[in-house]
């Protein structure tokens, strides 16, 4: 895990999170600055999903391995399947989705540092 690159995702997917419930109280579906930021988030996700995975195969190890192993999929899964979830349902309840889904990978990356 790099704690750097963590706090930023957790940073951003809160900003996401802020954004689409604003979208949402407006009675409003995402606009492509949504998906735009969520896609960046994803690719972040990704990163560190691999740095992660990287150190573990040279040695590192979590505190709980299985945990961290589940967060990992969960967190690096969680915003596409939002984003396919909310782009089927294009109306306020897609925005809620994925104000759910940044708070929920805000989490998620905070339980990982924890666990790291």
């Amino acid at each position: 895990m790099t704690p750097a690159l963590a706090t930023g995702i957790l940073i951003t997917s809160l900003v996401l999170a802020g954004w689409a419930l604003v979208a949402a109280l407006r009675e409003r579906w995402l606009n492509r600055g949504h998906l735009a930021l969520a896609a960046v988030i994803e690719v972040a996700v990704l990163a560190q999903v691999v740095i992660a995975l990287v150190r573990m195969a040279g040695g590192e190890k979590a505190a709980e391995p299985a945990t961290f192993i589940g967060y990992l999929l969960t967190v690096a899964l969680l915003l596409p399947a939002a984003t396919v979830l909310a782009y089927m349902e294009q109306t306020r309840w897609g925005s809620v989705i994925m104000a759910v889904a940044g708070a929920v990978v805000a989490v998620l990356m905070l339980r990982l540092q924890q666990v790291w």
